[in-house]
């Protein structure tokens, strides 16, 4: 009976120090959390400042709205052939491309009558290739009719697919592709 006790006794004093080590191990957890906690509020408040800029940015009016969308679904009218060939034309002229078939400085080859329809995004567009544009003539000219082809202001649905540019001491000479998007509707070459 004094052995049992004895072993009690003990495992008394081992369920002390158990108990003990357990809310020890607890506490110690729980202050690793809350240490845990303080950087990442820290973190959720740089967030929340960097948020707060965007949101407090004032809406766009809705006539604002309304003109960007006419100005898109304008951009998006369906365009025929010869009328891209004459505005490429046109911004060769503007960037000092001499534009004359006799001279042989820029050239469209005939692009195949056939309109390919592309799915992007929820809507269905008319896409309009144009390959092997050869442009030549001097860096500065060349390089701003890639620029003026790049800004999208002439023709706002138009995507350079491909580039190629070559060099000589005299003169530069680009290859393009070139797609250009709108609604479906009637392309007459």
């Amino acid at each position: 009976m004094e052995v049992i006790k004895n072993l009690f006794n003990r495992f008394r004093q081992s369920g002390i120090l158990l108990l003990i080590g357990l809310f020890l191990i607890i506490y110690i957890a729980f202050g690793i959390v809350y240490w845990q906690q303080g950087v990442q509020q820290r973190e959720l408040q740089d967030e929340i400042a960097r948020l707060s800029l965007v949101v407090d940015r004032d809406l766009p009016s809705a006539e604002k709205l309304h003109a960007d969308y006419d100005e898109a679904n304008s951009a998006l009218a369906p365009i025929t052939r010869s009328a891209i060939i004459a505005t490429l034309v046109d911004i060769a002229e503007a960037s000092g491309i001499d534009v004359d078939p006799a001279e042989g400085k820029f050239d469209i080859p005939p692009a195949p009558d056939v309109t390919v329809t592309q799915k992007v995004g929820g809507g269905s567009y008319q896409v309009l290739s144009f390959k092997n544009i050869s442009v030549q003539g001097d860096y500065d000219n060349v390089m701003a009719f890639i620029s003026a082809l790049e800004s999208g202001e002439t023709l706002k649905t138009m995507v350079l697919k491909r580039v190629k540019i070559e060099q000589t001491e005299t003169e530069t000479t680009v290859t393009l592709d070139i797609d250009l998007y709108s609604k479906p509707g009637d392309d007459s070459p």
